[in-house]
């Protein structure tokens, strides 16, 4: 609806995700569905003890961690350079 001075408001779109972060959606879906197809167990040698576990958890956890590090990484990568 046009202000009473003539002019048109324009409202703000919000928040829209950019290419590389739907991409990386994309990656984390496919990853985690990957994941959860495998079901089985391993066993996972340590130096000291050997473990049993899905390797859905060998699959995931990597994968998430490997995520949340290059969230944080992009960000504060985009802090410095605004700085």
């Amino acid at each position: 609806m046009p202000e009473p001075n003539g002019e048109v408001q324009r409202v703000d779109p919000g928040w829209r995700p950019t290419f590389r972060e739907v991409l990386a959606l994309v990656v984390l879906v496919l990853i985690m569905v990957f994941a959860l197809v495998n079901l089985e167990d391993a066993k996972i040698d340590f130096v000291v003890d050997q473990v049993t576990i899905p390797i859905f958890f060998v699959i995931a956890v990597p994968a998430l961690i490997g995520f949340i590090a290059g969230v944080f990484f992009q960000a504060r990568r985009t802090k410095r350079r605004r700085d």
